[in-house]
């Protein structure tokens, strides 16, 4: 048992976690860094909305500008793939004129998979 007791020494205990810690953060990432962003449109009533427009606005020095589109199917779900970002906005519309406020996305590292909460489209405007 003694042997092993300089393992509880401070100046080997601190690093040795710091390597866990980091180590176990990566194979976190590794396995999470497909660029997937994933949700749902639904109306104020929150029913599904398929067919709805979900655009992905990137951020850029100054501004944000429309970097990707889909379109939610029949149970209002969405999907992006491959997004290489940190920083974004999503917004969804209809062809009636509804549309949703932004959400802001924030990721903790480039290209990190994530659900987002359901996007939900306001009255039309008019």
């Amino acid at each position: 048992m003694s042997r092993w007791r300089f393992l509880g020494h401070r100046f080997v205990a601190v690093p040795l976690a710091l390597v866990i810690l980091i180590g176990g953060w990566n194979i976190y990432i590794a396995f999470n860094d497909d660029g997937r962003i994933r949700g749902e449109v639904r109306d104020g009533t929150g029913a599904p909305v398929p067919g709805a427009t979900v655009i992905f606005f990137e951020r850029n020095f100054i501004n944000y500008q429309e970097m990707k589109r889909t379109v939610t199917d029949a149970s209002g779900a969405y999907r992006f793939d491959g997004m290489q970002v940190h920083v974004g906005q999503l917004e969804a519309r209809t062809a009636d004129g509804r549309l949703s406020a932004r959400r802001q996305l924030r990721l903790w590292f480039r290209a990190q998979n994530v659900e987002m909460a359901p996007l939900v489209l306001e009255a039309p405007r008019g």
